[in-house]
């Protein structure tokens, strides 16, 4: 599932506390600025917590996504393997990948994308994954950044 007409209520409880936070850090503006969301004193936060600064063409089109602030209660490695990295450095997450669709997507259309994806990996009880793709302006009314948040506690599990 990728959509941007989703029901709040139907998140996870930790998915829908950032999804709150984004909204109210906008302050009455259609999206909110990077420097009044607050991620460092979240109380419960998900699996995976990820800021990633959007590059663009001459043209205006988003053509990378570096990541600046990766947090994870999963791995402490995936943090080193992200931060400081561009999105297309990393195998199966680049262009054409779903991944690299909804960042896309997240930093052309300028409102909230749900999705679920299936779960690729290592650990095989899993089989998707609930996320949030926020988009979040930088100085000017413009996206530069977009809010990454996987959740991975009640995934669908394999039997």
């Amino acid at each position: 599932m990728n959509t941007n007409n989703f029901s709040v209520a139907t998140l996870e409880p930790e998915l829908k506390q950032l999804y709150f936070l984004w909204r109210s850090a906008a302050s009455g503006a259609p999206l909110p600025q990077l420097k009044n969301i607050g991620l460092p004193f979240l109380q419960a936060p998900p699996s995976i917590l990820s800021i990633y600064e959007v590059l663009r063409s001459k043209a205006g089109e988003p053509i990378d996504f570096k990541g600046l602030y990766v947090r994870s209660k999963l791995n402490k490695t995936l943090s080193k393997a992200f931060t400081g990295t561009w999105l297309s450095d990393h195998i199966g997450k680049g262009p054409g990948s779903k991944m690299w669709g909804a960042f896309v997507q997240a930093a052309t259309q300028p409102f909230p994308l749900q999705i679920t994806l299936p779960y690729t990996g290592p650990l095989k009880k899993y089989r998707s994954t609930s996320e949030l793709y926020l988009p979040v302006y930088g100085e000017r009314d413009t996206v530069e950044y977009v809010m990454w948040v996987w959740f991975c506690g009640r995934l669908t599990m394999g039997r």
